[in-house]
């Protein structure tokens, strides 16, 4: 009877054995990423940072970011040349840009990308970006309705295609950041007979079978790779495209994407060799890590810069937030250098204003006399202030809001990820500040990602974790 249950056990096993070492390992990619779920890779429709770097590499503008200077470069155009009055430009595009197909990438594919990105139902994250075409903003305005009798007409739209190889973007006026746009992926081509299959006809979504598009039999991109394998929740594998323009510059043939919501895991995989890049690390290996960097026991760990903002997100139609006073005293109260240096302590540095002030040094723009100009942001709220001032000036502005005359009912609540550990730790110190200096009640709610991102489009929230990256 044993030596039954055996064979019965081991039988099945050696099955297995057999055909595992039937198949072929998978190769190793030339270079291979940790990154997050990603939601979609349609140019138009991105919007986190992990899915705009796979768009960027599937689709190219008609610029392009040099990474070096993060200054715009040529493209898909290979020139463009500006009207006198700088509200209006010509793009040439190179007579080698091709799809991954072969077919040649036309003027036509950016107006029918553009014009598809200006359609509400598509849900193009970042369609506001084109509004700074000539009639943009009104042809997406008149298509918010179900009424098709107000909708505007495409040709009302500042997008020219002037042959195959010329389009002309007419803009509201001058724009001295259009072509740091053009590189966005939201301004990326589309190869017209894949989405008018899968995705989008006539001006019309094609619900049932949008999300066909970006698979990767049928996608097709006009960027330095191609889409070889999308795994869901698992892996991408990149291959580079022979029908990019610029193939000899690409230095890696494949790149695989792991996708690994455990930062742990995806520590445990560079380690042992199976993956070459994480990024985003939770803050307690992070500092581990650092502490060893600085010691001179590891080379490989780097902390850099980024165009990036963490800001809390209020909800100014719910009560005691309406009161701008409030507002205001809530933000006052923030120990900002305390947050960078105690809880973070990587070197973060504290934020009053949206654009990360050191970044502006590298945003040089010519004006339209021809001098060179950088955007300078605003000092911020309290700036001039030491933290016990701002506290000071907190308590008075609540005060004089009547907060403390009716103290609200119910704790002000801060939602954040549970995926995000970090976002927990900034998130307590700042209901111990407010607490401790305000005299205010704070409530913290963890929900999903996708339950998070759900409130946020609904205004389900009184404060929210969010934070913003240069997009162009």
């Amino acid at each position: 009877m044993l030596r039954t249950l055996t064979a019965l056990i081991v039988t099945p096993v050696g099955l297995l054995l057999i055909v595992l070492s039937l198949t072929p390992l998978r190769p190793r990619a030339d270079f291979v990423v940790a990154t997050d779920a990603l939601r979609t890779i349609d140019p138009q429709r991105v919007s986190w940072l992990d899915e705009i770097q796979v768009a960027a590499a599937l689709f190219e503008g008609l610029t392009r970011l040099d990474p070096q200077t993060s200054q715009p470069v040529p493209g898909v155009a290979e020139r463009w040349k500006w009207n006198a009055t700088r509200d209006a430009v010509t793009f040439h595009l190179r007579a080698d840009a091709r799809w991954q197909t072969g077919d040649p990438v036309t003027a036509e594919d950016f107006r029918f990308a553009w014009l598809r990105a200006l359609t509400p139902a598509v849900e193009a994250q970042y369609a506001s970006l084109l509004f700074v075409i000539d009639g943009a903003e009104d042809y997406y305005r008149s298509r918010l309705n179900d009424d098709p009798s107000d909708d505007l007409a495409a040709s009302d739209v500042g997008i020219d295609v002037i042959g195959d190889r010329t389009l002309r973007a007419r803009l509201r006026g001058p724009c001295s950041y259009f072509l740091d746009l053009a590189a966005f992926p939201t301004f990326a081509p589309a190869h017209r007979p894949t989405l008018e299959r899968w995705a989008f006809r006539d001006g019309r979504v094609l619900r049932a079978t949008q999300h066909l598009w970006t698979r990767p039999a049928n996608i097709v991109g006009n960027g330095a790779f191609v889409l070889r394998e999308w795994s869901f929740k698992r892996r991408l594998v990149l291959r580079r495209n022979p029908h990019y323009w610029d193939a000899d510059a690409i230095a890696a043939d494949t790149i695989e994407l792991d996708i690994i919501t455990d930062p742990s895991s995806a520590l445990i995989g560079y380690e042992t060799g199976a993956i070459d890049l994480v990024r985003g690390l939770p803050l307690e290996i992070a500092r581990v890590l650092a502490d060893q960097t600085r010691r001179g026991l590891r080379d490989d760990f780097h902390i850099g810069d980024r165009f990036a903002t963490f800001f809390f997100r209020v909800n100014c139609r719910r009560p005691p937030l309406d009161d701008a006073r409030v507002r205001k005293a809530l933000s006052l109260a923030i120990d900002r250098d305390a947050l960078c240096e105690h809880v973070l302590g990587l070197g973060d540095s504290p934020a009053l204003t949206y654009v990360p002030r050191g970044a502006i040094k590298l945003m040089p723009r010519t004006a339209p006399d021809g001098s060179t100009i950088y955007y300078q942001p605003p000092d911020g709220l309290g700036a001039a202030l030491s933290y016990e001032e701002r506290v000071r000036l907190a308590r008075e502005l609540l005060a004089d809001a009547g907060f403390y005359r009716q103290s609200p009912e119910r704790p002000i609540e801060i939602s954040f990820a549970s995926d995000q550990p970090q976002q927990r730790r900034i998130a307590e110190a700042i209901q111990v500040m407010w607490e401790r200096e305000l005299g205010i009640r704070v409530a913290l709610r963890v929900l999903e990602r996708k339950v998070l991102s759900q409130r946020i489009r609904q205004l389900d929230y009184d404060i929210v974790r969010s934070d913003w990256y240069g997009d162009y």
